[in-house]
């Protein structure tokens, strides 16, 4: 819709403790609506984990509440950083998307450290524990060794509700390059680590 025409738009927001769904009125965004919803971790297997479909029952229970009572023009995506979930062929969920606080990724710190790029090629700081997303997915396909074989893309948190609501993956720059050293914001293109 051209931005005159739209009304309302439905800001989902998940954070590492609760998830929010606002809608915003376009003309001064102001909240009409806000619910929320606790972001639990579940305790595994395979490991801690976010509870993506209750986030997904809870969203879709919101918008729909939300469109019929005031309409929405757009959605925005908005979540905590360091997380990324793997997709299998079809689409769907190929691994439990790990709590980054867990601290999994610190057991192989040292064996992370000798293949990730340093600071000079993706702009990402060496975080403890799952804070750079390379770092989770290193130690998520050596704890689970044929996850690799089941995923078939890999796709950064907003980008995971962006393909539940319309079909289509993506990965968007700013997450990519938000501290994951996947990243080679110098040139515009995956970083090394990903080779």
């Amino acid at each position: 819709l051209p931005h005159a025409l739209m009304r309302h738009i439905a800001v989902i927001d998940i954070g590492k403790t609760n998830a929010k769904l606002a809608l915003v009125r376009a003309e001064d965004l102001r909240e009409v609506a806000v619910v929320t919803h606790s972001n639990r971790v579940l305790p595994g297997p395979p490991w801690p984990h976010f509870d993506l479909e209750a986030i997904w029952t809870f969203l879709l229970s919101g918008l729909s509440q939300c469109h019929a009572d005031h309409g929405i023009d757009a959605i925005s995506v908005c979540t905590h950083g360091a997380a990324a979930v793997c997709l299998d062929e079809g689409g769907g969920i190929a691994a439990p998307m790990l709590d980054y606080e867990h601290n999994g990724p610190a057991a192989l710190a040292a064996e992370y450290d000798a293949i990730r790029p340093g600071f000079a090629e993706t702009g990402s700081p060496r975080l403890p524990g799952g804070l750079n997303l390379g770092a989770q997915l290193h130690w998520m396909f050596r704890a689970d060794p044929r996850l690799r074989s089941r995923t078939r893309q890999i796709v950064t948190y907003p980008q995971v509700w962006g393909a539940r609501l319309t079909g289509r993956t993506a990965c968007d720059l700013s997450s990519l390059g938000c501290h994951t050293d996947l990243w080679n914001p110098w040139e515009g293109r995956y970083s090394s680590l990903v080779e």
